[in-house]
């Protein structure tokens, strides 16, 4: 992560490509905060040392365990939230509505435009559930 120049390095697996994405001021002041203020609070409460990024407070740092925690309560705020996976598709499916398609398949680390396009069709779908809801005739 390269904070001062607003950058984010998203390493790549076997399933998707490397990535440098730049984030928003909002964003960097988040990350900041976190840095300097909660991860610092969580280390001192489980009495952990690490290098990594994201740690938890029950004593696993198993980054899927630090996210289902997070889904749980984003689920309290929200109940329509279902999983890690929606929010993904959703912002992959508004990235589509402000950038190209080559751009989207960047930003997402997908390796085959073709799995880029699969948003597309999400997308036109979406808009056929607001036609049937919000059309007059419908």
């Amino acid at each position: 992560m390269k904070l001062r120049e607003g950058i984010i390095y998203i390493k790549g697996s076997r399933r998707s490509n490397e990535r440098e994405l730049k984030l928003e001021a909002h964003q960097i002041l988040d990350i900041m905060e976190y840095q300097l203020k909660t991860r610092v609070e969580i280390l001192a409460i489980s009495k952990q040392e690490t290098e990594q990024l994201f740690v938890g407070i029950g004593g696993g740092n198993n980054f899927s365990n630090i996210m289902t925690k997070l889904i749980q309560k984003l689920q309290e705020q929200n109940s329509s939230i279902q999983n890690i996976k929606q929010i993904r598709a959703s912002v992959i499916t508004n990235w589509l509505q402000h950038y190209n398609l080559r751009e989207v398949q960047y930003r997402a680390g997908h390796r085959y435009v073709s799995s880029t396009e699969t948003y597309l069709v999400n997308d036109l779908e979406g808009l056929q559930e607001d036609i049937a809801k919000f059309h007059p005739i419908g």
